[in-house]
C-alpha cells in the first residue's frame, strides 16, 4: 500500500536532486562560427602566422605558401586552439607566405 511517509521522503529527495542540479549546472555559452568570432591574423616575417579569436570558438590558421624553384602551392595548418589561444604555423622557407586566414576547426 502506498503510505504518506514514502511518498513526502520521495518528494524531498527528488526536490534535493534538481535542486543540485540547477545549482551546479550553469548556462554554457554557444560556440560561435569562426566568421563572427573578431578573429585576428598576424604575418610573422613573411614566412609564418598566427591568429586568435576573441569570442569563443575552435579555430585554426591555414596558411598558403609557395615553394621554390619549381613554384608550386602547399597549405600549412596550425593546431586547433579555442578562443583566445593562438594557432601558429610556418612555411617551410624564408618569404614563402602567400596567403594568411583563420578557419573553423
Amino acid at each position: 500500500m502506498f503510505s504518506a511517509k514514502r511518498f513526502a521522503a520521495g518528494a524531498v529527495v527528488v526536490a534535493a536532486t534538481a535542486a543540485s542540479v540547477l545549482a551546479g549546472g550553469g548556462v554554457a555559452q554557444a560556440d560561435v562560427p569562426v566568421w563572427q568570432a573578431n578573429c585576428h591574423l598576424y604575418n610573422v616575417f613573411n614566412t609564418g602566422g598566427m591568429a586568435n579569436c576573441e569570442l569563443p570558438t575552435w579555430h585554426q590558421v591555414k596558411l598558403t605558401c609557395v615553394a621554390w624553384p619549381v613554384p608550386f602551392v602547399y597549405w600549412k595548418y596550425g593546431p586547433a586552439q579555442y578562443g583566445q589561444n593562438q594557432s601558429w604555423a610556418s612555411c617551410d622557407s624564408f618569404n614563402a607566405l602567400v596567403q594568411i586566414e583563420v578557419v573553423q576547426a
